[in-house]
């Protein structure tokens, strides 16, 4: 087994031309010539942007890592003891009195209702066109939403100074 990724993903649109080397992730026989169907080839060719999913700005990419253990993997039957706060009775403590909020930051502390927020929207189209979806949804929660470096770069009427919005 290996933990070495190909340098081949339907993200970046780039594929290996036959079997890989675990070690590498390349070709196992990478040939003098070759078109660069693989990430290697292909970012000689077209530098930087192969880092980026394709089609740039109209995907959303997850992860296509494949590790050999994840969490369904795991079975935790644990149980609450020394919670306090409730009266230790089942008509009292149910869902809606349970207090889930935690704060984020380190200078300005955020309050949120929930323990977690939304992944970071990038800097692309789509991030632009569904950002209004995702803060209803998380204000809804009462949660964050976490805006990508350049979200704000994709609005063609957006003012900056001073490096601010």
């Amino acid at each position: 087994m290996s933990f070495s990724k190909p340098n081949a993903s339907s993200a970046t649109l780039t594929r290996n031309r036959g079997g890989r080397a675990p070690g590498s992730g390349m070709c196992v026989v990478c040939v003098d010539g070759c078109t660069g169907f693989c990430e290697i080839g292909k970012s000689a060719l077209r530098g930087r942007e192969v880092i980026y999913p394709q089609e740039f700005g109209k995907v959303i990419a997850g992860s296509e890592k494949d590790y050999p253990v994840d969490l369904s993997h795991f079975n935790i039957q644990g149980t609450c003891v020394g919670a306090v706060g409730v009266k230790a009775d089942s008509d009292k403590a149910i869902f809606p009195v349970v207090d889930i909020t935690t704060e984020v930051g380190s200078k300005k502390e955020i309050k949120l209702k929930v323990p977690f927020f939304t992944g970071a929207l990038g800097s692309t189209e789509i991030a632009r066109l569904h950002w209004e979806s995702m803060a209803i949804g998380a204000a809804i929660c009462g949660t964050i939403v976490i805006v990508g470096e350049n979200v704000c770069g994709m609005d063609p009427q957006s003012e900056i100074e001073h490096g601010r919005i």
